[in-house]
């Protein structure tokens, strides 16, 4: 079979009938390129240019609190008053070295605000400006954070949440999104889901980044989680700073680091026990799940291998291009935007 047959063909997973099928910009071909075009990104939204965005600081139970951050974009207010319902709030948690600015996540609220959908841009545990904040630190299968911010916007910020709540993430954070709505199930406080590029088994994806070009996404990555785990805040050991500092690939430290201090013999335990694609059959509310044939960093192949039809609730949409949360579209614009609106207009039904 062709490549490129075969390329259609895993394309051919189902997906919401009212998203067209991606098409490649022809300046960007194949999974690198579009990878690397979120650098590309120049959102016009921020701190700067909002001065109606506010932020938010939600305190956890340890004693002194960590104090967990995200920043919220309210839609322009053009809509005429009337019975119009309102939309539900939309919470975006980022990848693995990201944060709450990040390009890709403001780029996504400026989307999602146009088409009429307050925002909450989440901070993980220790990322961006939440890093001064708190001692202790994240990983891909710790849940309860988002618990924690279910709660607070329904306690603290009940006005947002009048239109109920979404929640839309990438790549790391979306294997976490994934796991939480999976445990959470009907609890989950989120109508609509929306998992953009999820390294659902992360034990093969980490494998994946140990060969061939590869290795340079892993350095990356592994950079922004060192300089993330060893900020002066944190509360770790002398002894584990030196062996965060000694590691030299994502898997190390996820083998030396993450999974001692989580209680796990070994890397491999922690993935298996914190991959979503364990848990995808237990997924109560719809969900979409966005992926690209050809992306570098996440086998496709997983995407593939998963029974999706075990779970109604779930709608697969696999891109023949796109890579790791890039999918810049022949017009220039980001496919995965258009589907999170998408899907929030079909299953949230405003």
């Amino acid at each position: 079979m062709s490549r490129t047959v075969e390329t259609e063909k895993r394309a051919a997973i189902r997906q919401l009938d009212s998203l067209p099928p991606f098409r490649p910009h022809w300046l960007c071909r194949g999974g690198w390129m579009q990878t690397v075009s979120i650098k590309w990104l120049r959102p016009g939204l921020s701190l700067d240019s909002r001065p109606d965005a506010e932020t938010i600081s939600v305190p956890d139970d340890h004693t002194p609190p960590d104090k967990l951050s995200g920043f919220f974009f309210p839609a322009p207010s053009e809509r005429e008053p009337g019975p119009e319902p309102h939309k539900p709030l939309v919470v975006v948690f980022h990848g693995m070295g990201g944060n709450a600015l990040s390009r890709y996540m403001r780029s996504m609220a400026e989307r999602l605000n146009h088409a009429g959908y307050d925002t909450l841009l989440w901070n993980h545990r220790g990322a961006g400006r939440s890093a001064e904040q708190c001692q202790h630190v994240h990983h891909p299968g710790f849940t309860e954070d988002i618990r924690r911010l279910v709660q607070w916007l329904r306690e603290e910020r009940s006005d947002w949440t009048r239109g109920g709540m979404a929640g839309v993430a990438f790549s790391l954070g979306a294997n976490l999104l994934l796991k939480y709505l999976a445990e959470t199930k009907d609890e989950a406080g989120f109508d609509v889901g929306v998992s953009i590029s999820a390294p659902i088994d992360m034990e093969i994806t980490s494998r994946n980044l140990r060969s061939g070009m590869n290795r340079l996404f892993d350095r990356y990555l592994l950079k922004k989680q060192k300089s993330e785990l060893l900020r002066d805040s944190a509360d770790l050991s002398d002894a584990e700073r030196r062996v965060v500092q000694k590691t030299s690939s994502v898997w190390e430290l996820d083998d030396q680091f993450t999974a001692k201090r989580l209680g796990y013999d070994s890397a491999v335990e922690f993935y298996r026990d914190n991959s979503a694609i364990h848990t995808l059959d237990q997924i109560t509310k719809p969900t979409l799940c966005l992926h690209a044939a050809d992306d570098p960093v996440v086998d496709p192949d997983v995407f593939d291998g998963v029974d999706w039809d075990a779970n109604r609730k779930l709608c697969p949409a696999m891109a023949c291009s796109g890579g790791h949360t890039g999918f810049l579209d022949r017009d220039g614009h980001r496919w995965h935007e258009r589907a999170a609106i998408t899907a929030l207009k079909r299953w949230c039904g405003k």
